[in-house]
């Protein structure tokens, strides 16, 4: 593996700049908020930038540091890209829409905040998370594998889990400062040994990355179901190993930005029961059918302000919640 990875090596030579202006980005936007949660490999953070690396369809490597020179109301971003590779005013063009993809630029907040103004709960999570947005997987692909290593685990597992997989079969990208490493292919992971996946400290999930990574290289089109009906793409996904309702729900959330669904988990399980139902131990068929008429098309931007800093927040409620949200990727850096 070892050589196969020098070979796979690039050494960043090229740099181009652009910016995205506030008449490409839907405000309020807050890219802080997007620097120090759910900042999950081969993302990662170099003090005030994001950086991305990104494949393009061409199968060229970029790294995008991505800083902001605006505000939340007048948002403005500036995208550094380097690669080993020339690159065209056409793959320019396509890293621009992968970024403004993976941060949700386009997406504009103020419907949802209308329509949940009423929320007590919403509103103190909105007040202290104000144009927070989610991020989405560049790929169908990479969100199921994001949301299989996110079962049954603390978000810091996922995190790690992810680092390791990419710095076990993605490709380098070298640059002075260090080494990063690009999402693992489909190609690369159905290649790879199912104990070599495993010592990158999955656990039962390797069986699940392997045949689904197998499944997509042996010709499986994950992309045209963000498009389907949402319950004709959760059916499909289900049909994968390892993918259930709470994987094909969160799925569609990060890997389609499909927001008129919702999943639940032990920890949002806690939420709505603590914040809507008086602590009472209600059927999570229930809880769902509860989100669905309360929050419509708008139930996973209510998962993302429900579940993010939680327990801050509730305290303007008067409410001292237990769990820890650990959307914080590095909680001790500001």
């Amino acid at each position: 593996m070892g050589s196969m990875k020098e070979n796979l090596a690039q050494d960043v030579r090229l740099r181009r700049k652009l910016t995205i202006g506030p008449s490409d980005i839907a405000a309020p936007y807050d890219f802080v908020f997007q620097l120090r949660h759910y900042v999950v490999a081969p993302e990662a953070r170099d003090g005030r930038q994001l950086v991305e690396i990104v494949r393009l369809a061409s199968g060229k490597l970029v790294k995008i540091d991505i800083d902001s020179l605006g505000t939340r109301e007048e948002p403005q971003l500036e995208l550094s890209l380097s690669s080993g590779h020339v690159l065209s005013q056409a793959d320019v063009a396509e890293a621009r829409r992968l970024v403004v993809w993976r941060l949700g630029l386009e997406d504009d907040l103020r419907p949802f905040y209308a329509a949940v103004a009423d929320d007590a709960v919403l509103s103190a999570s909105i007040e202290h998370n104000f144009g927070a947005k989610g991020k989405s997987a560049f790929s169908m692909f990479d969100a199921v594998i994001d949301v299989i290593c996110a079962q049954n685990t603390a978000f810091r597992r996922l995190y790690a889990m992810r680092a390791n997989l990419a710095a076990a079969f993605g490709e380098r990208l070298v640059t002075a400062e260090r080494v990063y490493h690009a999402s693992p292919t489909p190609a690369q992971l159905a290649a790879a040994p199912l104990e070599a996946i495993r010592a990158c400290g999955v656990g039962y999930r390797d069986r699940y990355i392997k045949g689904i990574s197998q499944a997509i290289a042996g010709g499986l089109d994950l992309e045209p179901l963000r498009g389907m009906p949402r319950s004709e793409a959760r059916a499909e996904l289900m049909k994968l190993p390892g993918v259930g309702p709470y994987t094909a729900d969160l799925g569609l959330i990060i890997g389609a930005r499909r927001q008129e669904t919702m999943f639940i988990d032990v920890f949002l399980r806690e939420v709505l029961r603590t914040f809507y139902f008086d602590g009472e131990p209600v059927s999570d068929a229930t809880l769902a059918r509860f989100a669905e008429q309360r929050w419509g098309e708008y139930q996973g931007y209510a998962w993302l302000y429900l579940s993010t800093n939680t327990e801050v927040w509730a305290r303007s409620l008067g409410v001292a919640f237990q769990l820890r949200s650990g959307a914080l990727s590095d909680p001790d850096v500001p």
